[in-house]
C-alpha cells in the first residue's frame, strides 16, 4: 500500500536538503511542498508547525519535524518490525 509523504520545505535551505536527499536515496516516493514558493504550501506548513523546516507529514496524519529520520523510519515501517 502506497504512502501519502508530504516534505515541506524551504528551497536552498539545508536541512529541506538532506531530508529530500534522504528520501530520494532511500526510494522514498514523496511530493516536495515549497513553501517559499506555494502559498498553499505555506498555508499548510504553518498549520502543522511553521517553525521548523523541514516537515515530513505521512498520510497526513503523521508528522516528522526536522531531520528525524528515525521517526521517519519508525512511521515508514522500517524500525521496531
Amino acid at each position: 500500500m502506497a504512502m501519502d509523504i508530504v516534505l515541506y520545505g524551504r528551497q536552498g535551505d539545508p536541512d529541506s536538503e538532506t531530508m529530500r536527499n534522504y528520501l530520494e536515496s532511500h526510494g522514498i516516493s514523496y511530493r516536495l511542498a515549497a513553501i517559499d514558493a506555494d502559498g498553499e504550501a505555506r498555508r499548510e506548513w504553518e498549520d502543522l508547525d511553521g517553525q521548523v523546516t523541514p516537515v515530513v507529514t505521512i498520510d497526513r496524519t503523521q508528522i516528522v519535524r526536522g531531520l528525524d529520520c528515525t521517526r521517519l523510519e519508525n512511521f515508514i515501517g522500517w524500525v521496531g518490525c
